[in-house]
């Protein structure tokens, strides 16, 4: 039972790979194509090229013969043509078959169309289609190498027979090798279809492969993306907000700052978010996130005169900016921000300088708080190494800069250029 179940699955799989089209291999269907469109052609061309031995052949074979063998080998052949101009190949296996079909009813109707009598002349043909025994055969190979293999085979067999009895009357001797001469010539030929076909489903494979690898690389990259911005967001917003509790009244922008960090967490960043960020909208956010940390510090636009007029005339020449950038120069800056917070001292000023020229976006986060050595910063303090530095270094046209000496302040300029 289990034998039967086996064999079944396999015919069933020999019949799709004939009969269905396999569309995610667009250069083998382009080669079967070409290649149908070719044997049809060699089809309709025999019969025009081979008119004497056409006439050799009706000497020996009834009327009905020789018309009816040209439409068996013809009509395929348009038919091979006609639908090789179609969308894929699912056509293919059926027309194969119904060619070789054609050729082996012609062959077989020469056997009662036969009269009896023989050629005189040795080099006659009594079977003008032997002459293209093997056409069939590649039309086969096409689709399925084995199959075509047996049908050459079969039709060269087939093909001596009929053309021994009606030269000689009966076989002779020299059959088996005619035989074997014709189908050794013919596989010639099959070797070069199998060859075409093979060399379209590799290339199939190899862009399959190379999408494939070229997804897996784009998803690493995701994922590579995704950890870094996750790990941004618990170092600046949770640990920060975490650190930044104390005994006493709760500070509600505390509150404010751990459910933004919630949400930034929940968010699955899609198609529809928004790509560029204008200059205004930019200034908001530097503004928002500077309040969400103290709202002591000051956000002052270089080159803007004092009151709005002032501040629009500074924003009207800048052009929209990319949003990672604006989300990465924010995030940079309230790190730094949190820095002054928790290491300048109580008594620290610190104002947020930004320029908003074209095609560039910098600021600096200036404090002249107790400053520090930055070579002196230990490896495990990633708030400088990965939120400021590290975060601007992996954006296209970002850098960051700290410069601190002890009793002195601390300055940390953030910028990105336009590549």
């Amino acid at each position: 039972m289990a034998r039967r179940s086996s064999s079944g699955k396999r015919r069933e799989r020999w019949l799709r790979r004939i009969f269905a089209s396999d569309s995610a291999e667009p250069d083998l269907d382009h080669v079967r194509r070409i290649g149908a469109r070719f044997l049809g052609l060699g089809f309709i061309g025999y019969p025009i090229v081979l008119p004497a031995a056409i006439a050799s052949s009706a000497s020996v074979t009834a009327s009905w013969w020789v018309p009816l063998s040209i439409l068996l080998s013809v009509g395929p052949g348009i038919l091979l043509i006609i639908f090789s101009f179609r969308r894929g190949t699912s056509w293919l296996g059926p027309l194969a078959l119904l060619t070789w079909g054609g050729y082996l009813l012609s062959i077989a109707l020469w056997f009662p169309a036969w009269t009896g009598s023989t050629l005189t002349d040795p080099e006659d043909v009594a079977q003008w289609t032997i002459a293209f025994c093997g056409m069939p055969s590649m039309v086969l190979m096409l689709v399925h190498a084995r199959l075509g293999v047996v049908s050459l085979v079969v039709s060269s067999v087939a093909s001596h027979v009929s053309q021994q009895l009606g030269r000689f009357g009966g076989v002779t001797s020299d059959l088996l090798f005619e035989i074997v001469w014709s189908i050794v010539f013919t596989s010639v030929f099959l070797a070069v279809v199998l060859v075409a076909t093979r060399t379209g489903r590799h290339l199939d494979e190899t862009r399959e492969e190379t999408y494939r690898t070229a997804a897996n690389v784009a998803a690493a990259s995701a994922r590579e993306v995704e950890k870094a911005r996750f790990d941004a967001i618990v170092h600046d917003r949770v640990i920060a907000s975490l650190l930044a509790v104390e005994p006493g009244i709760p500070d509600h922008r505390l509150a404010t700052q751990a459910r933004s960090a919630l949400e930034e967490l929940a968010r699955v960043p899609g198609a529809d978010d928004a790509q560029v960020v204008s200059p205004a909208e930019t200034l908001r956010r530097i503004r928002s996130a500077a309040a969400d940390i103290s709202e002591r510090f000051e956000v002052q636009i270089l080159g803007a005169a004092s009151g709005s007029d002032g501040e629009a005339t500074a924003l009207g020449e800048s052009a929209d900016y990319p949003v990672e950038v604006v989300e990465a120069v924010v995030e940079a800056m309230s790190e730094a921000l949190r820095n002054v917070v928790r290491h300048a001292g109580p008594a620290a000023e610190c104002a947020v300088i930004v320029q908003l020229p074209a095609g560039a976006l910098s600021m600096a986060v200036v404090d002249n708080g107790h400053g520090f050595d930055p070579d002196s910063v230990g490896p495990g303090r990633v708030g400088i190494a990965v939120s400021i530095r590290g975060r601007m270094s992996r954006l296209p046209g970002g850098h960051a800069q700290v410069n601190s000496r002890p009793g002195r302040g601390t300055t940390i300029q953030i910028g990105w250029e336009r590549p």
